[in-house]
């Protein structure tokens, strides 16, 4: 069986009819029904993980990022004007990179737009990674070469009130 919304190949065994299983691919969440297919699971705001491994807050024109994994913390300082206009960019659609179709079909590769911010340390890259059908997400690589993945519009949710 395949995941109906990136056609990642999943493991079924030991799932029944009803039960609900993650893509580690693109996250979708799918339920198993009685005949055997799967369906795609729209989970309520409020039933949706929180956002993990992401904190921010406001030091004068700057905005602080500290990601982490669970062991290693990283932070970045970027201008709040800076950031404001690279999520206002990646919410339009437009970037450095305009969106990347894959040629074959189903759509098995993600669209994506990268916009880029200078932070202190270097350049921090932000990529918008759309599967159709799935909740966006949001690449943060860092300067150190890091790469961090959250849910687009809770990082949207999360730096706004920092940011304006």
């Amino acid at each position: 069986m395949v995941c109906l919304v990136c056609g990642e190949t999943l493991e079924l065994e030991g799932y029944e009819a009803g039960d609900l299983l993650d893509c580690e691919a693109c996250g979708a969440v799918l339920r198993l029904l009685s005949d055997g297919t799967l369906e795609v699971v729209e989970l309520p705001e409020e039933e949706k993980e929180p956002l993990w491994g992401l904190s921010a807050y406001g030091e004068g024109e700057e905005a602080v990022l500290v990601f982490s994994d669970g062991t290693l913390e990283e932070e970045a300082r970027v201008p709040k004007t800076a950031l404001l206009e690279a999520l206002r960019r990646l919410e339009e659609g437009v970037g450095e990179e305009s969106p990347k179709e894959a040629e074959d079909e189903p759509n098995l590769e993600p669209d994506y737009v990268a916009v880029h911010v200078e932070s202190g340390q270097g350049v921090l890259a932000l990529r918008r990674v759309v599967f159709p059908g799935a909740e966006d997400l949001l690449e943060f690589t860092l300067p150190s070469g890091s790469v961090y993945e959250f849910p687009f519009r809770q990082v949207l949710a999360l730096l706004r009130p920092i940011l304006l």
